[in-house]
């Protein structure tokens, strides 16, 4: 009998991602279009269906074979809808799965992009195994899932684990989700920039501003910074991490997790970040619950949308 096999679908604002998943990870037949967000959900959406029967078709795939999609959210899994992204202009209350059963006459299965991120760590990736598990996808913004006895943990209507908005600080930098003080407004690639961009008026931005030449000093400028030894960018990622270790103390009182992955664009500042990170996460959780703890960074890398969507789908069908 042939290994079970999906698509696997990762809905972004710039790209949309297909590939073939089988059960023990392979992955085959990936294929990346431009999402085109600006032509409206009707069009992304028959673009997505379009690459999905593609796939299938290169790939071979049987006519009952599952659709897994990671898409950004927020979203309702429970009936398939994406209540409003911003990066998806005119997505508000579009009943994805709906319209991409009617398209591609499959079983079509839909969940937030961090907690598919979750899903696919556990099944995949650097938590293979794992039942009890905090991920943290660090890119523009933060997301994650949470996953604890094996289970995912989304809430109510699975909105919940919007790990990036947990308020670390009551009177810190506003976030891009009108509240304040979020671990997002100082760990994301965005509040990272923003505060780089403020050093970067006076004479210790010199090196960060030279390094970005006539472009934007986004993290990876910083992190470069820091590699040469800035102090400027160095004092940045040591706020930024210091915010990440007190979320991950936070978490894991919480949650009591065997292990927190660190994926994300953000995660390649690596131990600039995750070294505060790690220096002070004690401070802010119980000592019997770090004292097994791993930490360490996502192996999914930038197909880790694929692979979430790929064990939503199996994780959805029972597989």
């Amino acid at each position: 009998m042939s290994e079970q096999r999906v698509v696997a679908v990762d809905l972004g604002g710039t790209h949309i991602r297909a590939a073939v998943v089988s059960a023990s990870g392979a992955l085959t037949h990936l294929q990346v279009i431009e999402t085109q967000a600006s032509r409206g959900p009707a069009s992304v959406i028959e673009r997505m269906a379009d690459l999905i029967a593609r796939t299938a078709i290169a790939s071979g795939l049987p006519a009952d074979a599952s659709v897994g999609v990671a898409s950004p959210g927020p979203l309702n899994p429970r009936t398939g809808t994406v209540l409003y992204t911003p990066n998806l202009p005119g997505w508000l209350g579009i009943p994805l799965v709906e319209q991409l059963r009617g398209r591609t006459a499959r079983e079509v299965f839909l969940a937030n992009d961090g907690n598919c991120g979750a899903l696919g760590e556990v099944r995949f990736g650097s938590a293979k195994g794992v039942d009890d598990l905090i991920y943290l996808a660090l890119g523009t913004g933060v997301g994650g899932g949470v996953i604890s006895g094996g289970t995912l943990i989304d809430g109510t209507r699975g909105l919940g684990a919007e790990v990036g908005h947990v308020v670390i600080a009551l009177d810190g930098p506003r976030c891009s989700c009108g509240s304040v003080g979020c671990l997002e407004a100082f760990v994301s690639g965005w509040a990272i920039q923003r505060e780089a961009e403020a050093v970067a008026t006076t004479f210790e931005g010199t090196t960060m501003r030279a390094l970005a030449g006539n472009g934007p000093i986004h993290a990876g400028v910083v992190g470069q910074a820091a590699g040469q030894g800035d102090p400027a960018a160095m004092l940045i990622l040591d706020r930024a991490g210091r915010a990440l270790g007190a979320a991950m103390g936070a978490f894991t009182n919480l949650f009591n997790p065997r292990m927190i992955v660190i994926g994300g664009g953000v995660a390649a500042l690596a131990e600039h970040l995750l070294g505060p990170a790690r220096r002070v996460m004690p401070m802010y959780c119980f000592v019997d619950m770090r004292d097994d703890l791993a930490i360490t960074y996502s192996s999914l890398g930038m197909e880790t949308g694929v692979f979430g969507a790929a064990a939503l789908a199996f994780s959805s069908v029972g597989a």
